[in-house]
């Protein structure tokens, strides 16, 4: 049995995405839509496809960041949902890449970003 395209997948997954996000506007709580949506924008330089993130790329995990300082259980929603990413998405993110955001965005995260991240343990 052939297998759709993968951006058939990407794009249910973006509109599937919108409308949790459009269904959710009114709530405040940090959650894994949020997250795909922001990470979104990083999807040419997370896999790999471009050697430096997008301006809105970098805005984004800004916009994760301020949330997750003011979001008790932010932080390990976060890094729930970034374990997740490439699962729910259909594009394979690079941890590695995802990792050198911070860097490459010149910003400092309140929470950490890494290949051996330990969600049970981020607070």
């Amino acid at each position: 049995m052939a297998h759709p395209p993968r951006y058939i997948g990407f794009a249910s997954v973006i509109i599937l995405l919108c409308a949790i996000l459009l269904a959710a506007k009114a709530q405040t709580a940090l959650n894994c839509a949020t997250v795909f949506h922001e990470f979104s924008f990083c999807k040419s330089f997370a896999p790999g496809l471009s050697s430096e993130p997008l301006k809105q790329c970098c805005d984004s995990v800004k916009t994760l960041n301020t949330i997750a300082r003011h979001d008790e259980g932010g932080p390990q929603m976060i890094c729930e949902c970034i374990e997740n990413l490439s699962y729910w998405s259909n594009v394979s993110f690079d941890t590695s890449r995802i990792q050198d955001l911070p860097t490459k965005c010149q910003l400092h995260l309140s929470f950490l970003i890494s290949n051996s991240m330990d969600c049970f343990r981020i607070h």
